[in-house]
């Protein structure tokens, strides 16, 4: 029972990860603007678009309320499946042959990951904020699979390759990892069109006018970073980073 419930969490922390991105470029981040409920009730509130509903600056779209509610069903039964793996684990039932210590951190993982969803409501989409959310979603899903991986024994064959190519590996996990940061921070500061629809070029240049110091700014709390605060030139910087980052 733990090892297919282990795969069925794998495929569902996969389809958060979509839903994610399909509401992070639906621009549904803010779609309901409160958490964990939308417009205070459990599901979208069934008015009309427009509506201006007691207590909430932003009028009701429903599309992107659904676009978010979605989402957040779905990490949430992802995030009650972990719960369970835990407790299994913490009983010894199945039999498995490895310490608490992954299964605890990735419960207390995913606890912080659902933390980071409510601060991309309550923060007002900081695109930092949103990066981090979008990270660590590909976390949880390497965490599950990690603990999948744990419970057989791996092979000669597996553990010899690990070994021999240990420094090539680490080395694209961290240049993978550093483009899926480029990618989100891109998406979250609505920089992907900062150049136009020209490719490779950008803003008719190979080296536009470009403000990597702005493009890297955190940016302060309590703003709303919806559709982006960032000028155009420090979304170019991104928008080029991103391309080098996937070049290398």
């Amino acid at each position: 029972m733990f090892k297919r419930l282990l795969q069925i969490s794998i495929v569902l922390a996969l389809i958060v990860v979509i839903l994610g991105a399909y509401t992070r470029l639906g621009d549904a981040g803010l779609g309901c603007p409160d958490w964990p409920g939308c417009y205070g009730q459990l599901t979208v509130p069934d008015v009309a678009d427009g509506t201006k509903i007691e207590g909430y600056e932003r009028p009701l779209e429903a599309a992107k309320g659904w676009k978010e509610m979605v989402h957040r069903y779905a990490a949430s039964t992802l995030g009650l499946v972990i719960l369970i793996l835990f407790v299994l684990a913490l009983r010894g039932k199945p039999k498995y042959h490895q310490p608490m210590t992954l299964p605890s951190f990735t419960a207390l993982f995913v606890m912080l990951q659902g933390a980071f969803g409510m601060w991309t409501v309550t923060l007002l989409v900081h695109p930092g904020i949103v990066t981090t959310h979008l990270v660590g979603g590909f976390v949880t899903t390497v965490l599950l699979a990690w603990l999948l991986l744990n419970q057989g024994r791996p092979s000669i064959t597996y553990r010899h390759v690990l070994k021999r190519h240990k420094s090539l590996v680490l080395i694209t996990l961290a240049v993978l990892s550093l483009q899926i940061v480029l990618g989100g921070w891109t998406s979250t500061n609505y920089a992907a069109l900062s150049c136009g629809e020209e490719f490779p070029t950008c803003l008719g240049s190979w080296w536009p006018t470009m403000d990597f110091v702005q493009a890297l700014y955190w940016g302060p709390l309590g703003v709303d970073y919806e559709y982006g605060v960032l000028e155009n030139p420090a979304r170019a910087g991104i928008q080029m980073m991103h391309r080098i980052g996937a070049l290398v």
